[in-house]
């Protein structure tokens, strides 16, 4: 069972950073940490040629474009892409970087769905606890897209446990686009037995 780092655009570095100070760690370090972790923030670079990179020394470049094709060609994940480069284009998105962060969350994640699924056991069951998020008035299903994308390499769905507390909006968007509560939820997987 985990949380990944939320799709949410808070940086991780900056609300540890008396953690990370504590423990010594640099501002250099927390620079490229910031950039090494999972993109959950519009300042985050594309990891694709990294992961590349990766799998290719490790003799795996066929998986790796395995893996990379089946994220790409998730229904759900395209449907997101494309509803945010409209709302991009109307001006609704104050950020053009949430767009690249998006997709590089999901291929990112997507990659980690992979690994678990190779090196869990048969039968195993995994859990990810996640909350939706919402850009320009877009509501983004993190939990119903993780999951199609977790199906879509291997995994079989279990359930998608919705949790009591729900989060709201920054008031930003409710300003333009009202409110919507967002789901928080636990995502059950199992990989085959």
């Amino acid at each position: 069972m985990t949380s990944p780092p939320y799709c949410n655009r808070y940086d991780y570095t900056r609300t540890y950073a008396l953690e990370l100070a504590y423990l010594g760690v640099t501002e250099t370090e927390i620079r490229r940490l910031r950039q090494r972790q999972v993109s959950c923030t519009v300042e985050h670079s594309s990891k694709i040629h990294e992961l590349e990179v990766l799998y290719e020394s490790l003799g795996q470049h066929d998986r790796f474009k395995h893996i990379l094709r089946v994220i790409r060609s998730n229904a759900a994940l395209q449907e997101i892409n494309a509803a945010l480069t409209t709302r991009w284009n109307r001006g609704d998105l104050n950020n053009r970087g949430v767009l690249q962060m998006i997709d590089g969350y999901f291929i990112e994640m997507g990659f980690v769905f992979a690994e678990i699924l190779r090196t869990a056991k048969p039968g195993a069951s995994i859990a990810f606890v996640n909350d939706n998020v919402r850009y320009g008035g877009e509501v983004i299903p993190v939990d119903l897209i993780t999951t199609s994308i977790a199906e879509d390499l291997g995994f079989q769905a279990d359930t998608v446990h919705v949790l009591v507390q729900r989060k709201g909006n920054s008031s930003q968007q409710m300003g333009k686009f009202g409110r919507a509560e967002l789901r928080k939820c636990i995502t059950i997987w199992r990989k085959p037995a």
